[in-house]
């Protein structure tokens, strides 16, 4: 806090300020009330200026009597001479720091005994919207507010806004979406909610200027997911890493760590309660030695670890792709089954994705495992794509996600089609041949079994929304979904040679039936939380999920399978995962996207 003393000169204010005073001393209390306030001269003003960081203020003035000070009932205002004598007298006065966006007053009154009235003087602590930043981002914000003004789906009261721009457009963004949720909440459905409490906006904006988050799918780092990890062997109990997923194409995949393994020594240091967040951090980072162990647990759950190696992971950068795992296997009956690990709706892959399809479709694939698990979006178009190469021809031309905008945009009879093997792109001008592409390479399914998690949003949704829209019977293995039924309308902007994506909720998401309410995410078919359970290899039968899609398509019925079976790993207890730890699941870039220019 700062302090801050008033010294002015003495002057009379008698005119100014209402201070009158008939030069009288205070009469005793028998006596009438004499006019006025009694106070001719003071070093104050009508409305009296305090700094925004908070500050204690002095004013001087000339007491004809004994006096008091007091002010409404004001947390942020304390009197710190409530009272005084007749004759020169100073009022100090205590001024909190102005935490909030909006300025603030207040007034003091000063009494002197004797008189019929108080002096008032007012203060005045920021005029307005507060402006509490630099100012080095005026004009990115401006653009922010252009295109919220223009396209943010809950729109309509963002005329009434008052805005500090100012601040750090991190800052001016989540200052703008509060005070649109003060309206009654209307943009309820931009963000994930736990609890009845807003855990993150869907809303985003990244950048290579400073204050913003990592953005992308570039990443530089050792590309593994890990969890603390706590189990018993036959002579001890184990502490250290379960590798969840191990990025293709990263450092650690270069040396062979794999989903499943279990770090247990960093730099030669093993593993502890007291110094597994220290240690996990450097794992993540890269730049480190590992020793690598595989585990087996028998079936009374002992895990059996056996050590695979000691390598040092290193540190670049890698493109994080969306195909993890594809593979093809055989059931004793003959049968055809696809398993796909898709991690994000990238359309720098969509190629990819269809020459895996046309593999699926060479090898004579009847039923499809498609594992979103981890999957928290990406582009529509991607989105589309998948759901030609599942669906086929038989639903060329229908909708698979039509969007809605807001009702500005709706009044001038704007709305997005997006169509089975349909190439033209309702976003902007053009087309997105690989769509039509897709349609001979498509499997012409006409059911699929999709596990998902909370962590599967938006474009992921967009697949079993999507798919169910037109017809097809999607069974979901997991925990409810995320319930993202918005999506975004990417721009760039680029200012001072550093480039702004922002990402802006704009539109709903329905499919073909005109479905759109699964903001509170998509329930399981057979609810199954693998969290508790030992990471296996994607797409193997000890992969719970993976099993239990297997024996609903083995047996053809869904199998009755509780978090307490015995089928899968156990004694295993996971250790609380840090924010970074966390950090390759939040990188990912979410959300239904369209890009504009």
């Amino acid at each position: 806090m700062t302090n801050f003393i008033y010294k002015f000169r003495s002057f009379a204010l008698a005119a100014a300020l209402g201070c009158l005073s008939a030069g009288f001393t205070a009469c005793s209390d028998d006596d009438p009330a004499l006019p006025g306030n009694g106070i001719e001269t003071a070093q104050w003003s009508e409305v009296n200026d305090v700094d925004i960081n908070g500050q204690t203020v002095v004013f001087e003035f000339d007491a004809p009597a004994r006096w008091s000070a007091s002010t409404p009932d004001e947390e942020w205002v304390h009197i710190l001479t409530p009272k005084g004598e007749q004759g020169l007298s100073s009022l100090r006065v205590k001024v909190d720091p102005n935490e909030g966006e909006i300025g603030r007053t207040t007034t003091v009154n000063v009494k002197v005994d004797g008189y019929a009235e108080p002096c008032v003087l007012t203060l005045r602590q920021g005029d307005g919207v507060l402006e509490k930043g630099d100012g080095r981002y005026r004009e990115v914000n401006k653009w922010l507010y252009q295109y919220m003004a223009e396209r943010y789906l809950w729109n309509e009261n963002i005329p009434e806004l008052q805005l500090d721009y100012t601040l750090d457009y991190q800052k001016f963004l989540d200052q703008m979406l509060n005070r649109i949720a003060a309206f009654d909440n209307v943009n309820a459905e931009d963000g994930h909610w736990n609890n009845g409490k807003r855990e993150y906006w869907y809303t985003n904006i990244e950048s290579t200027a400073p204050i913003s988050r990592a953005a992308g799918d570039t990443n530089t780092d050792s590309g593994l997911l890990i969890m603390g990890a706590q189990f018993d062997t036959d002579n001890s109990h184990e502490i250290g890493f379960a590798v969840l997923w191990c990025t293709p194409g990263s450092p650690a995949d270069q040396e062979g760590i794999k989903r499943g393994q279990f770090i247990r020594k960093v730099n030669d240091i093993a593993v502890t309660l007291d110094n597994y967040q220290e240690l996990g951090s450097r794992v993540l980072n890269g730049n480190c030695t590992l020793d690598v162990y595989d585990v087996e647990f028998s079936t009374d759950g002992i895990a059996t670890i056996t050590p695979v190696t000691n390598v040092f992971v290193g540190k670049w950068s890698y493109k994080d792709p969306s195909i993890y795992t594809s593979r093809i296997m055989t059931t004793k009956a003959g049968k055809k089954i696809a398993y796909l690990n898709y991690m994000g709706f990238y359309m720098d892959f969509d190629a990819d994705l269809i020459d895996i399809f046309r593999q699926y479709k060479e090898a004579g694939v009847e039923d499809l495992i498609l594992d979103l698990r981890y999957n928290s979006g990406g582009h529509v178009l991607s989105s589309t794509l998948l759901g030609t190469l599942i669906a086929g021809s038989a639903h060329q031309g229908e909708i698979y996600v039509r969007t809605t905008y807001n009702a500005d945009r709706a009044a001038k009879g704007e709305v997005g089609d997006y169509k089975i093997g349909d190439a033209n792109v309702p976003e902007g001008t053009g087309t997105y041949d690989l769509i039509p592409q897709g349609l001979s390479q498509s499997l012409g399914l006409s059911k699929v079994y999709v596990i998902a998690t909370e962590n599967t949003a938006s474009a992921s949704e967009l697949v079993i929304n999507g798919l169910r829209g037109l017809g097809l019977q999607v069974n979901l293995i997991g925990t409810t979904t995320n319930g993202k039924n918005v999506g975004m309308e990417g721009t760039r902007y680029t200012y001072r040679n550093y480039d702004f994506y922002f990402y802006p909720i704009t539109f709903y998401c329905q499919n073909a039936k005109g479905f759109r309410s699964y903001s509170e995410g998509f329930k399981p078919d057979v609810e199954f939380d693998d969290s508790q359970y030992y990471p296996c290899d994607f797409g193997s039968e000890k992969d719970p999920y993976t099993n239990i899609a297997l024996q609903w398509i083995t047996s053809g019925s869904k199998p009755n399978i509780s978090n307490n079976s015995r089928s899968f790993a156990g004694n295993y207890r996971s250790l609380k995962m840090t924010d970074e730890m966390k950090q390759p699941l939040t990188r990912r870039l979410g959300g239904n996207i369209q890009m504009r220019n």
